[in-house]
């Protein structure tokens, strides 16, 4: 009998990968309870998001995204949908209550959670009689399979002990960057190592603490002991041995002239704290949230000299993305044949004060008697405002100046 995979493109796989040496299929068994890392630590999604600086990053990525404006577009006119026509209506209200359990917002918090974690978002496309979309509703990512070896790409949900294809046209699938172009790769499973370093550093500084910052060690007797004077000491040492923060101040009676001596490193010994901060750099930089956003405030970013920079570089290298591929999905599998399209608005984020944008659009404008590269609506888009009606309103200054020189 063939072995079920879990997942089977064309060469790595979701939860294994062929062995280049001998071509054979390598389990991951990260769906029987997680990864086994050699820290010790088995990673989980539910497991690494137990990791801080994991939490965080998650957190800030998915709130991010989830709570930008979304503006509905007529795709000839370029024009925001205003719910005009019946058509529009009903995309607007789909898009605002995705399903009868989820707002739009709590919706795109759920797709980055998931593509943070596994790489994938699955959410099944729900349809009537006549082929339209009426919702959407989020699948467990442990619930779908890929099946690419038939000749066509199939989804097979299992959802209540039941299980059904689906085909791609039905089935809104955001994924990260992929190495087949069909599943995306997941953080978890490939960071895997990093994060168990990061949880058996969390694991053994709370059972340092809990162990009253002892770290165990050896009671060392010149001579050898009778088994009765074994007994003797095991009866007086476990207060030493076994006692937690409570046991603090309690000391143990130990004849004979034995010596104590510790095992292992100290937290300061073992650089413990210079560990735990290089484990937040390089988990914060597989999902591109920079250490000031996740309120490590002593650590400086590269990425530019001001918060201004710093936050456009978060912009486009940490949420553009999961922004990407979310606009990308759902543009060309519920809103291209209706001749609309949803487009993320991150100008907010990425504006500066006030007076110094009113100074670049001044300037953008052509004011001073300068040559202009921007129109007036061009401006407005930017600031996600209604274009003026007019041609005045989609003319370049320079152009302008141009053409009323050659005519004087």
């Amino acid at each position: 009998m063939a072995k079920t995979r879990w997942y089977n493109p064309l060469t790595w796989r979701m939860f294994g990968y062929n062995d280049p040496k001998t071509g054979d299929f390598v389990e991951v068994d990260m769906a029987v309870g997680g990864k086994q890392t050699q820290s010790g630590e088995r990673i989980t999604p539910k497991k690494a998001v137990t990791v801080p600086i994991i939490w965080t990053c998650i957190k800030i990525l998915s709130e991010s995204v989830g709570g930008l404006p979304a503006p509905l577009y007529v795709d000839q006119t370029g024009q925001k949908a205003k719910g005009g026509s019946a058509l529009e209506r009903r995309v607007l209200r789909l898009l605002r209550k995705p399903n009868p359990r989820m707002t739009r917002l709590t919706f795109l918090k759920t797709a980055v959670v998931n593509m943070g974690l596994v790489g994938n978002s699955y959410n099944l496309i729900e349809r009537n009689g006549q082929g339209d979309w009426i919702g959407l509703t989020p699948l467990p990512w442990d619930a779908v399979e890929i099946d690419t070896e038939t000749l066509d790409l199939l989804y097979w949900v299992t959802l209540n002990g039941q299980r059904f294809p689906v085909a791609p046209e039905n089935m809104l699938h955001f994924k990260l960057f992929s190495a087949d172009g069909i599943c995306g790769l997941s953080p978890v499973e490939f960071q895997a190592e990093s994060m168990g370093l990061a949880k058996a550093g969390q694991s053994w500084s709370a059972r340092f603490m809990r162990k009253g910052g002892f770290t165990g060690g050896y009671v060392i007797y010149e001579q050898f002991l009778t088994k009765e004077q074994q007994e003797q000491v095991l009866a007086k040492f476990p207060d030493v041995r076994q006692g937690d923060a409570a046991d603090i101040g309690k000391v143990a009676i130990l004849q004979g002239n034995p010596k104590i001596v510790p095992a292992g490193l100290s937290q300061k010994d073992s650089q413990f704290i210079e560990s735990q901060q290089f484990q937040e750099e390089a988990l914060a930089g597989i999902w591109g949230v920079p250490l000031w956003l996740a309120n490590r405030a002593s650590k400086t970013s590269i990425m530019g000299s001001n918060l201004e920079q710093q936050k456009s570089a978060f912009v486009t290298f940490g949420l553009k993305p999961y922004i990407d591929a979310i606009e990308d999905e759902i543009n060309d599998k519920l809103l291209s044949k209706l001749g609309l399209f949803l487009e993320f608005v991150v100008e907010g984020l990425l504006r500066a004060d006030s007076s110094a944008r009113a100074q670049y659009y001044q300037a953008a404008l052509g004011g001073s008697n300068g040559s202009g590269w921007m129109s007036v609506n061009e401006v407005r888009r930017k600031e996600n405002m209604e274009p003026l009606v007019g041609d005045e309103y989609d003319r370049v200054t320079r152009w302008e100046m141009s053409t009323n020189a050659q005519q004087s």
